[in-house]
């Protein structure tokens, strides 16, 4: 076989396997575009979906913004819990404070009522047409209250004492106006006797009442100077005529004993 003839054969062949190639080709890029238009079409009908590739970096943010949505969620319940527990103590803060005015609000109307007491009777007096009655009740309401004087003590009713002894020994005073305390009913002789009794000074007497007569004072006794001697009485410098057992005494009384040593003469006692 010649060179010639054996290249003529090969290009046959290539040109055969051309044209063959060349047919194949046409009928698969013929079959790809009826597919492709088939799936264009079924995408234009489903409202042109995309599809969609998952990947494991998309699973990965999924989970984490799945996660974040959970805290959240979590974070939002806990605030949620937070502020119903405020507001239920609030609540209970208003409802306590509520108690506590409507309380206060009692306590003023049971002291405004206790007050309205005192002037219930003449409303009603009025109501009736009692208005005298009303007047009277009203301006004893209004009258103030008089507070009871505090107790004075009582005053001390008392008289003045002198002793006087004789003349002759140079008139000395054994007793200088002695205050002494009496009581109702007291004669002469009782305040003589008291305060006496008092000091721890001796007194001799004897009889009683109008029969009263005073013999000693301090150891010195009629007739120790003489035979004119003897014990004299005076009461606001007046010599009384009768005994000193019925001489009644009054507070402010000035009484003086004087012992005289000439039946009253040295004493400018009333002769009788």
């Amino acid at each position: 076989m010649s060179k010639k003839r054996i290249i003529t054969i090969v290009t046959s062949l290539l040109i055969i396997c051309g044209i063959g190639y060349g047919a194949y080709a046409s009928v698969s890029q013929g079959s790809e575009t009826n597919q492709v238009a088939k799936a264009n079409s079924s995408h234009s009908s489903k409202g042109d979906a995309k599809p969609t590739t998952v990947t494991l970096e998309g699973k990965t943010k999924k989970k984490a913004n799945l996660t974040k949505a959970k805290q959240k969620k979590e974070s939002a319940q806990s605030m949620s819990a937070s502020h119903k527990a405020s507001a239920k103590e609030v609540a209970a803060k208003k409802d306590k404070l509520k108690k506590s005015e409507a309380k206060k609000a009692e306590e003023k109307k049971t002291q405004a009522d206790g007050q309205s007491d005192v002037v219930a009777a003449p409303v009603a007096e009025q109501a009736q047409g009692d208005q005298p009655a009303q007047n009277n009740q009203t301006a004893n309401t209004n009258k103030p209250v008089e507070s009871t004087p505090a107790p004075q003590p009582a005053v001390t009713k008392s008289v003045k004492l002198s002793i006087y002894g004789p003349i002759s020994e140079g008139d000395q005073k054994w007793l200088n106006g002695d205050d002494v305390e009496i009581k109702d009913g007291d004669m002469v002789i009782d305040v003589l006797k008291r305060d006496l009794q008092s000091k721890g000074i001796a007194l001799s007497y004897k009889g009683t009442g109008a029969t009263v007569y005073v013999r000693g004072i301090k150891g010195l006794f009629e007739f120790d100077r003489g035979g004119q001697s003897g014990w004299l009485y005076r009461v606001n410098g007046v010599f009384p005529d009768h005994s000193c057992g019925n001489y009644p005494v009054k507070s402010g009384d000035v009484i003086d004993w004087m012992y005289t040593e000439d039946l009253g003469h040295d004493r400018n006692a009333p002769q009788g």
